[in-house]
């Protein structure tokens, strides 16, 4: 299992080709194996992909939110394919869609974004919240999602599940070879704004067992993503990646 960090977490870091650079660069120096992307501030997918090559890092997969899949979804995967970028996302049901209709809607939706990335190599993936936990005929909606479309994978963002009352590590169990990757946060509370999230291994939420049970599954990918942090992003990316392989019993950079 290899321990990778979403970009998200670093975007008012990162506004440009060289500023993407510098973040990629300090990332690697923490002992990330791979990112996954959010945007790509005009970097050419060539020059992303030398970058990654530079620093010795993996593209995981990218983050891609609706409006990006209706305006260009041909070119987003060609992106990905230039760039090598082995996963799209599909991320996020803004709260305006969060329907029935829509719901019943997405299965034929992702069908379709799963076909059209598969043609190119690439794998189409769903990001949960804790949202996708309401019901819909007496089941959850991921659980709906399951059962009606078989064409893309999850990536379970752990947290999101726990915040929503549900075991995470059970929820990976059901979900078996579904899940090739996951994401783990940590938070502080519920301030005005939304979560307060913070480093790992700082605030309220024990990864522990969530962290070795991602070990056990033989997951890809445990990868960190923290929507806002009290701390520098950079400094909480350091201190996120030393928690999680105080876990692993990792000890040197190399390990």
């Amino acid at each position: 299992m290899k321990i990778g960090y979403a970009m998200y977490s670093a975007r008012e870091l990162t506004t440009d080709p060289e500023s993407m650079r510098k973040v990629l660069s300090e990332i690697a120096k923490m002992g990330y194996q791979g990112v996954e992307f959010f945007l790509y501030h005009d970097t050419e997918p060539g020059e992303l992909k030398k970058m990654l090559e530079e620093f010795g890092l993996e593209a995981i997969g990218t983050h891609v939110h609706k409006p990006r899949w209706d305006a260009d979804a041909q070119g987003e995967i060609d992106y990905a394919v230039k760039a090598g970028i082995p996963y799209l996302v599909y991320p996020y049901v803004d709260a305006s869609l969060r329907t029935e209709e829509y719901y019943r809607a997405l299965p034929a939706i992702l069908k379709d974004l799963a076909a059209q990335c598969r043609e190119k190599g690439i794998q189409l993936q769903y990001h949960n919240h804790d949202f996708e936990f309401e019901k819909i005929d007496g089941m959850a909606v991921m659980d709906y999602l399951l059962e009606q479309e078989k064409s893309f994978t999850f990536e379970l963002d752990t947290f999101w599940c726990r915040y929503a009352g549900i075991d995470a590590m059970g929820y990976m169990e059901k979900l078996g070879s579904r899940v090739p990757m996951i994401h783990i946060k940590d938070y502080l509370g519920a301030g005005k704004d939304g979560v307060e999230f913070t480093a790992i291994g700082t605030g309220k939420l024990d990864n522990t067992q969530v962290i070795l049970k991602a070990r056990e599954m033989n997951k890809d990918w445990l990868i960190v993503e923290l929507d806002n942090s009290p701390l520098h992003p950079l400094e909480s990316a350091r201190i996120s990646i030393e928690a999680i392989r105080k876990v692993l019993g990792l000890t040197g950079v190399g390990d």
